[in-house]
C-alpha cells in the first residue's frame, strides 16, 4: 500500500526526480540548520539582551523612585531609552510570537511579576508599575532583536536558491542528451533516417549514444542484405514464372490450363507483395493533396471499380502528407473491401486535429478478438472472411507499416451501415 501510493506521488519525468533527489535532502538539511539556530544560539542572544534590559529597567526604576522624573529621563537618555509616566494603560496588551513571549518572560521574572509589554513597529514599551503610575520605557526593537537571524535565514534561502538553480541547469544539460538519444532512437524505430545525431552529456549517456549507433549501423546493414536478398530471388523466381505464362498460353484453354494461369497469377501476387514488404520503403515527401482526387485515382485502378462504390468527400479537402504512401494505404484497404463486399463506401470526415477516412464494406465482418491480428505480417484467418484468401497476408501489414511512416492510424472495427468491416485512417494532418 504504502509502495503504491509513493509511486503516484513521486514524479515521473527524469528531471523531476533527480531534482528531487537533489532538494529533499537540501531542504532537510536547511531545516535542521534554521531549528538548531533558533533553539539554541538565537534563543540564548535573546536571554543575553533580555537579562541586560530588565537589569536597566530595574536600574531605572530604583532610580526613580529616588529621584524625579526628569533626572531618570537624563538617565535612560544615555542608555538610548526612552522613558515618560502614564496614568493608565491598554488593557488588552498580549504577546503574539514565541519569540515576544520568550523576551516577556524572562524581563517579568527579573523585573516585577506586574510589569506589561507592548511590541511596537520600533519600539518594544515595557509598564512597571510604580505607585499610582506607570512608568513606560520603551527600548528601541533592535536593543532586544538582533538582525542577524533574519539576515542568516535570507542567506540560507539565497544559497539555496542559487544551488538549486545551478543543479537545474546541470541537470537539464543531462536530461537534454538522454532525450535526443530517446528522441533518435524513436525516430529509428519508425523508420526515419537519423541526422547529425552525436553522443554526448556523461560517459554513461555516450555510451549508450555510441551503442546505438553502431546497433543502427548493424539493422541497416541487415535490412539492405534482407532487400537485396528477396530483390535477387524475386527477380529470378519472376523470370521463371514468365517463362511458364508464355508456354501456357501456347496451350489450349481447358479446365487444367485456367486453374496453373489462376496458380501463376497468385503466384506473381505473393512475389510483387513480398517484395514490397521487404522494401519498406520510409522516404517521404510531403505535398498537398486533394484526397477526393486520390480516392479517385485508387478506385480507377483498382480491378473493382466496377462494383456498387459510394465516395462522400469534399472537393476542397486538401492535406499535408505523403501522396504515394496515402495511395498505397487507401489501395490496399480498397481491395481487401472490395475482396469480400459487393458494396463499399468511403467518407471522409474532418475535424480541428485529424482528418478520418473511412471504408466500409458489406461483407461478413471481422470478429473482434482478431481485429488486432489481422495487421500482422502472414496472419490469415480461417472462416468467411479470410482477410488474404488470394494474397500473401501482407496487405494490411504494409498498410499498417505505411500509415506509421506518415505520422497516421489505422483502426479497424465493424460497420454499423453495411455489417461488414470498417477501416478507419486517421491523419494527424493540417489542411
Amino acid at each position: 500500500m504504502i509502495k503504491k501510493v509513493l509511486k503516484d506521488l513521486l514524479p515521473k519525468g527524469l528531471l523531476p526526480r533527480l531534482l528531487l533527489i537533489f532538494l529533499v535532502p537540501l531542504i532537510i538539511i536547511q531545516c535542521s540548520v534554521i531549528f538548531f539556530f533558533y533553539d539554541r544560539h538565537w534563543e540564548k542572544i535573546i536571554n543575553r539582551f533580555s537579562n541586560i534590559a530588565g537589569n536597566n529597567i530595574n536600574l531605572l526604576k530604583d532610580f526613580y523612585m529616588k529621584n524625579s522624573l526628569e533626572d531618570t529621563k537624563n538617565i535612560a537618555q544615555r542608555l538610548n531609552i526612552k522613558i515618560s509616566l502614564r496614568k493608565s494603560i491598554n488593557k488588552d496588551l498580549y504577546v503574539e510570537s514565541r519569540l515576544e513571549n520568550k523576551i516577556f518572560q524572562t524581563i517579568k521574572n527579573r523585573v516585577d511579576e506586574n510589569i506589561k509589554i507592548d511590541f511596537e513597529e520600533n519600539f518594544v514599551s515595557f509598564f512597571l508599575p510604580v505607585e499610582n503610575d506607570y512608568l513606560k520605557i520603551d527600548f528601541p526593537k533592535k536593543y532586544l532583536l538582533s538582525e542577524t537571524p533574519t539576515i542568516y535565514i535570507l542567506w540560507i534561502i539565497f544559497t539555496s536558491l542559487i544551488l538549486s538553480l545551478i543543479a537545474l541547469l546541470f541537470l537539464r544539460i543531462q536530461i537534454r542528451a538522454i532525450f535526443r538519444l530517446a528522441q533518435s532512437a524513436e525516430n529509428f524505430g519508425r523508420g526515419n533516417k537519423i541526422k547529425n545525431f552525436k553522443p554526448e552529456g556523461a560517459l554513461e549517456i555516450r555510451a549508450a549514444g555510441n551503442a546505438f549507433l553502431k546497433m543502427q549501423k548493424r539493422i541497416n546493414n541487415y535490412l539492405e542484405q534482407k532487400t537485396s536478398f528477396l530483390a535477387g530471388i524475386s527477380h529470378d523466381l519472376g523470370t521463371i514464372i514468365t517463362r511458364i505464362k508464355l508456354r501456357l498460353e501456347l496451350l489450349d484453354n481447358n479446365k487444367d490450363t485456367i486453374q496453373i494461369k489462376k496458380d501463376v497469377e497468385t503466384m506473381q501476387l505473393f512475389l510483387k507483395e513480398y517484395l514490397e514488404y521487404s522494401k519498406k520503403n520510409n522516404s517521404r515527401r510531403f505535398e498537398k493533396v486533394n484526397v477526393l482526387e486520390l480516392i479517385g485515382e485508387v478506385v480507377q485502378s483498382s480491378k473493382s471499380k466496377n462494383k456498387d462504390i459510394k465516395i462522400k468527400c469534399s472537393k476542397n479537402l486538401r492535406i499535408d502528407t505523403d501522396k504515394n504512401s496515402l495511395f498505397r494505404i487507401i489501395f490496399n484497404l480498397f481491395e481487401n473491401a472490395s475482396r469480400y463486399g459487393s458494396k463499399i463506401n468511403i467518407y471522409v470526415k474532418k475535424n480541428i486535429k485529424n482528418v478520418v477516412i473511412n471504408i466500409e464494406d458489406n461483407g461478413p465482418g471481422i470478429d473482434e478478438k482478431l481485429m488486432k491480428q489481422i495487421f500482422k505480417p502472414f496472419y490469415k484467418i480461417d472462416n468467411s472472411r479470410n482477410l488474404n484468401e488470394s494474397g500473401s497476408g501482407l496487405g494490411l501489414s504494409i498498410a499498417k507499416d505505411l500509415a506509421k511512416n506518415i505520422n497516421a492510424k489505422i483502426n479497424c472495427s465493424n460497420s454499423k451501415n453495411l455489417n461488414g468491416c470498417l477501416f478507419s485512417i486517421i491523419l494527424k494532418c493540417k489542411e
